[in-house]
């Protein structure tokens, strides 16, 4: 049975082989975020050379270090690797991180055999070699060599590459997204990506799981993985054309498969695949703060016509319907408009739209059994205010008795300059999914229509084995 990762992500001791004094050493630098975090947790330096490294007694190797240790980070050149795992299993550790490279990445795939060989039929479990480590914001804990702190969320990040996972924290703090772990697996020789989802499956501080795979190991215990995961499951899967597979192959040493094979897997196990990793937290923004969609009819509420075409038509190509108002709801939408316009779905609020329009319009719709999912778009067209357009999805967005009500979720757009990028900032930071294109709107709204279906199968499923049991 394998290990539960709870105090891989959560250890009481830490640690580092390959500390350094030096500055310019990843040694150095995974000692140092360590202290930084001020995770509390007992931390041993093991550098056979020093006596004292950054104000910490160092030891001369994992076997002088008192007591057991729970978590070993590796930072030492590819060929003493293997001396060191026979130590730490020795030792007992429960958990390594190899952040070590030079393994099966530039094709020496026998000394990863000869690492995988030393650790087989033991209970420790080891993540790498050729990893970045994890950040784990939820808990305050750096166990990596990189810079960058993501901000506290419920986003947690499976990559298997370390530089684009380092790329995904500053992308998610500019995004106003929140992380609550994020890991590079590397050349996943033991911890892989199905361990993960089965844990962030579990973990409350995960809401949403996302990652970046280049190649899975075992494609049937990924699919199971996802499958069996009761949380969204958003997987970027790159190589998906005959260059991109050959590229794969020479960054991480992985065969990229069948994307196909891949698209169709992911999809059937309940997974949503995306484009690339801006579609990723556009689509983990939506789902980390937005009710599901409970069907595909959306309605699309704007103040400029034609930006309220292309939404229409992105949503149409991603399988959402945007249905005609019922006679009820367009007698409603006609009080609230210029009578320049009929009321119709896309709403066209009229150029100097305000926030009597905007509000008005945005809770007639959700109050509208026939809608399950709203855009509010907006153009700066020279004639409304921008903030008052803010200002009514602030609302709508906060108004608790309607949105626990009709539980339906409010995704907004705009196109313009400066001044909206200012009120963007307001928007995003208190949690309201904006985007700056149609595409990218409809992308987050079918996230949120497959969110809502996989939810309904797991109640049905749910339903039909509690009759199972009472029949028997």
């Amino acid at each position: 049975m394998k290990q539960d990762l709870s105090v891989f992500f959560k250890p009481k001791s830490i640690a580092v082989v390959g500390a350094s004094k030096d500055s310019r050493k990843i040694g150095h630098a995974a000692l140092k975020n360590i202290l930084i975090s001020d995770y509390p947790c007992k931390l041993y330096p093991i550098n056979p050379k020093e006596d004292q490294i950054l104000g910490l007694k160092c030891y001369k190797s994992l076997l002088d270090v008192p007591g057991t240790i729970d978590l070993v980070l590796v930072s030492v050149p590819a060929a003493l690797v293997p001396n060191i795992m026979k130590d730490c299993v020795q030792k007992k550790v429960k958990f390594t991180i190899i952040i070590s490279s030079g393994f099966s990445e530039i094709g020496n795939h026998e000394l990863e055999q000869e690492v995988e060989d030393i650790i087989k039929g033991t209970s420790m479990r080891v993540l790498g070699p050729n990893t970045m480590g994890f950040k784990n914001a939820s808990d305050n804990l750096d166990a990596s060599f990189v810079f960058g702190v993501p901000r506290k969320g419920n986003l947690s990040l499976i990559s298997q590459s370390g530089a684009l996972g380092i790329g995904m924290i500053y992308l998610a703090n500019n995004e106003f997204v929140g992380v609550s772990k994020i890991i590079g697996v590397g050349n996943k020789l033991d911890i892989d990506d199905d361990d993960l989802i089965e844990f962030f499956s579990h973990d409350p501080d995960t809401k949403v799981i996302g990652l970046y795979i280049e190649a899975v190991k075992d494609g049937r215990a990924f699919m199971n993985a996802i499958k069996a995961c009761d949380k969204p499951v958003l997987v970027v899967k790159a190589g998906r054309s005959s260059a991109g597979a050959r590229a794969t192959a020479s960054h991480t040493g992985s065969m990229a498969g069948s994307d196909k094979i891949y698209s169709a897997a992911i999809k059937q196990a309940g997974g949503i695949r995306c484009r690339d990793i801006v579609e990723l937290f556009d689509m983990a923004r939506g789902l980390a703060g937005q009710p599901a969609m409970k069907g595909n009819r959306v309605g699309i509420i704007t103040n400029g016509g034609g930006l309220g075409i292309l939404l229409t038509d992105a949503c149409e190509e991603n399988g959402l319907v945007v249905p005609k108002l019922s006679a009820k709801t367009a007698k409603r939408i006609d009080e609230i408009i210029p009578d320049i316009v009929k009321p119709n779905n896309p709403v066209d609020l009229v150029a100097d739209a305000g926030f009597f329009r905007y509000e008005s319009a945005t809770k007639i719709l959700l109050e509208d059994p026939n809608i399950d999912g709203i855009i509010v778009a907006s153009v700066h067209g020279g004639y409304a205010r921008p903030r008052e357009f803010t200002g009514a999805i602030l609302k709508m967005v906060r108004e608790k008795r309607l949105h626990e009500t009709h539980q339906k979720p409010i995704l907004g757009t705009w196109v313009g300059g400066t001044e909206f990028e200012e009120l963007v900032f307001d928007l995003k930071s208190a949690g309201v999914p904006i985007y700056p294109s149609s595409w990218r709107t409809a992308r987050s709204m079918y996230a949120l229509y497959v969110e809502g279906q996989r939810l309904k199968r797991e109640a049905l499923q749910k339903e039909s084995n509690q009759k199972k049991s009472k029949s028997k």
